[in-house]
Order: structure tokens, then C-alpha cells, then sequence
């Protein structure tokens, strides 16, 4: 068959768009090649996340966004100084708390809110000593140097001290501010109109204060955990031994969905600082839960 030039025309045409298609198949493999690489570094050399330890500088802390570097004031602490004489005779005879502190169940456990102008005057962050507290027993005599996270059920189960969480060994180490409440906060006006099982809660059991700890998230990946799956649902927290008088173990624990627990943007946190001071012990010392969206009650 004789060859017109019509069919030169489309020979050229498919001899050019072969060497066009050539030339993107080798481009894109050398992007990939060099987008890996960089993956690969980005990994090895930059940090996940920048460390945030609570560390004060000028009466700020820095905060752990994903915007922009954000400092937050913190009050003063305005500590107590000395053991509450209405706290002498009690388990907790050797806590100290704030005088001005309202108690609403008496001397013993320490269930407790600032009084409301206190709170106002206090501002936006506020200082430990005028932060609610609610407890169900006696205040767990614990130490930094002695206390253990133990963790069990998962592929790596352990114990991690404090150092180790505080190192950043398990995850970055961030601060964030969280707004605190008690599920009974103003129950004393609904206990005027019908009457609860609950004790008479005012209008200051809210507080807001900086966490600093690991989240939740990275501890669960340190150990193994990335994703919900069958064997792994939901996390469960427990207490130390002996905290409630009642109950087996006389341990408060509570529990949160495995999913809930991964989620990176609910901020979980395993806290050991408040405020950029080491917690103190109404507050959890030497760590706590944190749980951004739940009620005080859901918290260990």
C-alpha cells in the first residue's frame, strides 16, 4: 500500500507525543523520587510538633498552636502558706488550700469553689489555689520521683516515670488552655426549684487554667496504638489505690472512646503541670487527665 503524506503527518504526530509522554513518565518519577526524600528528612530532622513545657518567661506561657507563637499572662499564684486549721484532723492535714475557698461539704472530703468575685477578679487564667476541686476522697499522698504511669493491654505494655514523660520521650510535650467545669456547677438554684442528689453548687465551679503534659494520642502511639480496632475500643482510666472509701480497690476510674482517645485535635492530655507549676496535689499531683470537652467528673 502506498504511503501519502497524510500518514508521514500522523507518524510524526505519535513519534512526538511518545517522546512528550516519555519525558513526564522520567519528570514525575524523579518529583517522587526527590518528594520522598524529602518526606524521609522532613521525618529524621524536623520535630512533629515544638516543645511547649510550661516554662514561664515575663509572666507568659507560651502555647501550643498550630497558627502562630501564642503567649498567654498568668496571674499570680496566690498559694496558701499554711495548712487550713479545718483541714487539722482529717486525712488531708496536710494539704494546703486557699482560706477564701467555699466548702460545700464540710470539713472532709474537700469539695470546693472561690467565691464568685474572686474568680472575676482572678481574669481570664485562673490560678490554682481558686480553681474548683472536687474530690471524692482523701487527697493521694503521691511524689514525682516515685510515681508510675502503669499501662497495660496494649502491644508494649509499661511503666513510665515522670522524667520520661516529662523528657519527651513518649510525644512532645505541650500547653494548652482549658476551661474546666463541674457537671453540678449552679445546682444549688436547681435544688430551690426541685431537688437533686446533688450537693449545692454556686456559680464558680468553672475555671480556666494552662495544661501542660503528652497527649494522650502520642503515649497510645509510643506504645503501640494508632487506630481503634477490635481488641482496642476504649481507654480506661484509673486512680491510685485507696482514694474512694468505698469499691473494691477503693480506685476512681472512668473511660473515653479509643477514637476520642487518638484524635489529635481533641487534645487529650496527661497533665503534670498547671499554670507552669508542677500540679498541686487537689489538682492531681503529680499527674492528671485532661479532657477538653468533658465534664470534671469524667477526669482522673
Amino acid at each position: 500500500t502506498p504511503t501519502t503524506a497524510s500518514d508521514n503527518d500522523d507518524s510524526d504526530r505519535l513519534a512526538m507525543l511518545s517522546t512528550s509522554l516519555q519525558s513526564r513518565v522520567s519528570a514525575f518519577s524523579a518529583r517522587s523520587q526527590m518528594t520522598e526524600a524529602g518526606v524521609l528528612a522532613s521525618q529524621a530532622n524536623v520535630e512533629i510538633e515544638p516543645t511547649c513545657d510550661g516554662t514561664m518567661v515575663d509572666g507568659r506561657i507560651r502555647l501550643s498552636t498550630h497558627v502562630w507563637a501564642t503567649h498567654l499572662g498568668v496571674p499570680e499564684k496566690q498559694a496558701a502558706q499554711q495548712v487550713d486549721n479545718r483541714d487539722k484532723d482529717t486525712p488531708d492535714d496536710w494539704v494546703k488550700r486557699h482560706p477564701a475557698m467555699v466548702r460545700l461539704t464540710g470539713r472532709h472530703p474537700f469539695n470546693s469553689e472561690p467565691p464568685l468575685r474572686k474568680l472575676q477578679e482572678a481574669g481570664w487564667v485562673t490560678p490554682a489555689s481558686l480553681h474548683v476541686v472536687r474530690n471524692h476522697g482523701a487527697v493521694p499522698k503521691l511524689s514525682w520521683d516515685a510515681h508510675r504511669l502503669q499501662v497495660s493491654g496494649v502491644p508494649r505494655p509499661c511503666q513510665l516515670s515522670m522524667d520520661e514523660l516529662a523528657s519527651g520521650k513518649v510525644g512532645p510535650v505541650v500547653s494548652i488552655p482549658v476551661s474546666f467545669i463541674c457537671a453540678g456547677n449552679r445546682r444549688k438554684e436547681q435544688n430551690m426549684t426541685k431537688k437533686t442528689i446533688g450537693f449545692n453548687w454556686g456559680a464558680a465551679a468553672v475555671a480556666n487554667s494552662v495544661w501542660t503534659g503528652v497527649r494522650l494520642c502520642d503515649v497510645l502511639a509510643y506504645l503501640g496504638i494508632t487506630k481503634v480496632s477490635e481488641q482496642h475500643q476504649y481507654v480506661h482510666f484509673e486512680g491510685p489505690e485507696g482514694e474512694l472509701p468505698q469499691g473494691a480497690t477503693g480506685s476512681y476510674g472512668t473511660s473515653i472512646a479509643m477514637g476520642w482517645a487518638l484524635d489529635r485535635e481533641r487534645d487529650v492530655l496527661l497533665a503534670f503541670k498547671q499554670n507552669g507549676e508542677l500540679l498541686t496535689p487537689d489538682h492531681g499531683a503529680p499527674l492528671r487527665t485532661l479532657l477538653p470537652g468533658c465534664i470534671g467528673g469524667r477526669m482522673i
